[in-house]
């Protein structure tokens, strides 16, 4: 089953987060309400989210256990960039605010930023089968191998 473990809190708003603080879940049912989405279209909701990025697991609701469709933080994210809702507008502002000030505490100005992420991107590919993201890894003795992605990589 799945355990809350915190509650963050944003534009006066509460969003419970689950699972675990380094690997945090989020019910999508609350990320609805959290953004103002509509009721009852949570799918349409996730529909912007990547097959990785989307899962259902079993919960116990109002007493009764039930399949609860959650996102991880990149699904998150997706959804937040995804909305035209005015509290995902000041997310977004925020967090392209931070990437500017990233970018330029690293040094670099805009386009050896983009070099860097094209670079990134040319390991990166979408498998046409699964529909998950994959990126080439090179193994010890030269091969390149594709692996599902995994950012903390």
């Amino acid at each position: 089953m799945v355990e809350k473990v915190g509650v963050i809190s944003f534009g006066n708003r509460l969003l419970n987060v689950y699972s675990s603080l380094d690997s945090p879940l989020f019910m999508a049912s609350e990320i609805s309400s959290m953004i103002d989405y509509s009721r009852g279209n949570v799918w349409g909701m996730l529909s912007v989210c990547e097959d990785d990025e989307k899962l259902n697991l079993p919960m116990v609701v109002a007493g009764q256990k039930r399949n609860v469709s959650f996102v991880n933080e990149n699904g998150l994210y997706n959804v937040l960039s995804e909305s035209r809702k005015p509290l995902a507008r000041k997310w977004r502002r925020i967090i392209h605010d931070e990437l500017i000030n990233l970018r330029k505490s690293r040094g670099k100005n805009v386009v050896e930023q983009f070099e860097d992420w094209d670079h990134e991107l040319d390991n990166l590919f979408i498998d046409p089968d699964t529909g998950i993201m994959m990126q080439s890894v090179t193994v010890p003795g030269g091969d390149v191998i594709q692996i599902p992605y995994n950012e903390e990589q």
